[in-house]
């Protein structure tokens, strides 16, 4: 399977990327957000601009959740953090799937004045997800098997049509 892309307008032409440059980008602590991240922008920007790629220097994101994986796929494709366009809050009151912490699993995109919000479906995380990244001190095992998890779940939501994914409003 080759790897997803987005497109995004640049200052002068349309600019691929794709989703392992984003990978490439971050690393791998937090591949499961960083892929629900890429696609949830492969699932908003077509809405958010349909008469083609949206210019990356107008985008501004609100982010319900303040994880690394989601900041750096956001930054990577629109450079909203260098910015100062990138806000995280974490009160949005959609997609509250963690019932440890209080965060939101939805994202919200503007383009002057549209804006588009993704939330993720309850059924992509699994609870095993969850309850691994509860514990704070993890043994060997559980780190392997988070690391393991992580990456079974970014491949099958790179595998999935983005807006199969996310309730978008």
């Amino acid at each position: 399977m080759s790897s997803p892309t987005l497109t995004i307008a640049g200052e002068e032409e349309p600019i691929i990327i794709g989703y392992e440059a984003v990978a490439a980008y971050h690393g791998q602590s937090a591949l499961a957000m960083l892929a629900i991240t890429f696609q949830a922008l492969r699932a908003i920007l077509p809405v958010l601009s349909p008469d083609g790629p949206p210019p990356r220097a107008a985008l501004s994101i609100t982010s319900g959740h303040p994880g690394p994986g989601v900041r750096d796929a956001f930054e990577f494709v629109t450079r909203a953090v260098t910015r100062n366009a990138y806000v995280v809050d974490r009160s949005l009151p959609d997609a509250r799937l963690n019932p440890q912490a209080d965060i939101s699993y939805s994202f919200v995109v503007s383009l002057g004045e549209r804006r588009v919000r993704a939330s993720l479906k309850e059924d992509v995380l699994p609870q095993r997800f969850f309850e691994l990244l509860a514990i704070k001190e993890k043994t060997d095992a559980e780190r392997a098997e988070f690391s393991q998890l992580k990456r079974a779940i970014a491949a099958r939501v790179l595998a999935q049509e983005p807006v199969s994914l996310f309730v978008l409003s």
